[in-house]
């Protein structure tokens, strides 16, 4: 897993590179693997690692800081998720269930747009239910329409396109 933190693209003196940057979450990464973007669903292979003042690998492992250019150019973004093609696939969806801690002074209500921020990706949200509000001294829950500053949620989040995830469970990073 590697998700995307930018795209460069080159264009002084006739370079026509597109370099994928990110940092690798997990496994390996090697020239000539067979890479797939979630959400976009889009597919190529590693052409090549770029490095600055150094001698570019012909893999990465997780942890490293990675840049690297595709044999075929497509279009993708900011926030999607690179994968290996024979590795199984993150979560893609446009509602999600979350437990939260709600941070903000003025309360969370449904009617209102947010943004969710998970690794490099960040798309716009709305509260679609609160399930319950955990009382953190005590355990104890109670119903509310809105979630108050400090308050532990369990709620589903309705986003205003389509993210991929990891359940925490899997791999917290993403």
């Amino acid at each position: 897993r590697m998700p995307v933190q930018d795209i460069y693209k080159f264009t002084q003196f006739g370079d026509a590179r597109r370099i994928v940057t990110g940092s690798i979450s997990s496994g390996k990464l090697s020239v000539g693997d067979q890479v797939i973007f979630y959400p976009s669903g889009k597919i190529s292979y590693v052409k090549s690692f770029e490095a600055f003042a150094a001698e570019s690998p012909e893999s990465l492992i997780s942890g490293s800081a990675a840049g690297f250019t595709l044999t075929k150019q497509i279009y993708i973004k900011r926030g999607e998720i690179a994968c290996k093609v024979e590795e199984p696939a993150p979560q893609v969806s446009k509602r999600i269930r979350v437990s939260m801690v709600w941070l903000g002074l003025n309360p969370m209500i449904p009617q209102k747009q947010y943004h969710l921020k998970l690794g490099s990706a960040k798309v716009r949200c709305q509260i679609e239910s609160i399930d319950k509000i955990i009382d953190a001294s005590d355990y104890s829950t109670e119903n509310k329409d809105r979630i108050e500053h400090h308050d532990v949620a369990q709620c589903i989040l309705r986003l205003h396109s389509p993210l991929a995830f990891d359940l925490s469970e899997t791999l917290s990073d993403t």
